[in-house]
């Protein structure tokens, strides 16, 4: 995902709010752009999402309402009221180390390097040991939108065999390492716009024996040379956001092989529709659609 979340034992700020689903979009945009980590929950069947996002500097609560009361008069809705608290200063890696058990998720097991030991690969019954050691790159397979990557990933994976695929957002490396830990003689690129994740995704790719398969970049978007080398890709991951998601629809399509499956998330369950509206327009079709805990993941066939 694109916005890594740096949990180190520094003091940690939270800003919230509750504002109307349909205002939740552009409201968490702008604050993605600053946060080092953002959560929008959203309950099924309730009308009202909650944004938290976090910050390492103490955020001015005066100046996010000031912004965000120009966004809701762009888009013609009430302006939300911010509050700002300081988090309990703990050490977030130590504390996710000893919450993160080995994880059964699809054909995979995603766990750290703690419980190594406890993780056999067992190929045949479909069951690959996947070490993502917990740190500060988004990407252990506990929040939704990971978990709904590689569930989409391992269905798709049960009907076709893609050999050359793109991660964008890559954060901790999983979902790349995990098509490469399925697929033999396959290839991945992985790019995010945070150089931490993209060093953390090089020692996990070292970890699991894959760095030789898998080049990564720190970088946003589709434009760099090693990521046009390579296109066709006939396998596109991306989570991100639904804003860039609808954004950058028509580079997707571009770098996608005719036939090649697109797996998209890091929207919300009332974002859906307008990134898949976004990808019909540039002709490539929704062909899945798993809802987790209030977010989705679509896949996409051009």
């Amino acid at each position: 995902m694109s916005v890594t979340p740096r949990l180190w034992s520094t003091p940690l700020w939270a800003v919230d709010l509750t504002v109307k689903n349909a205002d939740a979009d552009a409201l968490s945009d702008c604050l993605g752009e600053e946060a080092l980590a953002l959560t929008c929950m959203s309950p099924p069947r309730q009308p009202l999402t909650h944004i938290e996002a976090l910050f390492d500097q103490e955020p001015d609560a005066g100046s996010w309402n000031a912004r965000l009361a120009v966004i809701a008069a762009l888009h013609k809705f009430k302006p939300p009221t911010v509050s700002v608290r300081r988090l309990p200063k703990l050490d977030w890696l130590k504390k996710v180390a000893e919450d993160f058990p080995p994880l059964p998720i699809g054909q995979w097991v995603v766990y750290g390097a703690q419980h190594k030991h406890r993780v056999v690969d067992v190929p045949h019954k479909r069951r690959r040991g996947l070490q993502i050691d917990a740190t500060s790159a988004f990407g252990t397979g506990e929040h939704p939108t990971t978990r709904g990557c590689l569930l989409m990933l391992d269905k798709i994976l049960r009907h076709t065999t893609p050999h050359n695929m793109l991660d964008v957002g890559c954060g901790s490396g999983i979902l790349a390492m995990a098509f490469l830990k399925s697929v033999r003689n396959a290839r991945a690129t992985g790019i995010d716009m945070d150089a931490l994740s993209v060093m953390i995704a090089t020692s996990n790719a070292r970890t699991g024996g894959m760095a030789s398969r898998l080049r990564l970049i720190t970088g946003k978007g589709y434009k760099y040379r090693a990521i046009r080398v390579r296109r066709p890709y006939d396998l596109i991951m991306a989570n991100i956001f639904a804003g860039p998601l609808r954004q950058m629809a028509a580079q997707l399509k571009n770098h996608l092989k005719p036939g090649g499956i697109a797996i998209l998330s890091g929207l919300l369950n009332h974002q859906a529709n307008g990134v898949i509206a976004a990808h019909r327009m540039q002709g490539v079709r929704l062909i899945g659609h798993i809802r987790l805990n209030g977010w989705s993941v679509l896949a996409f066939k051009r």
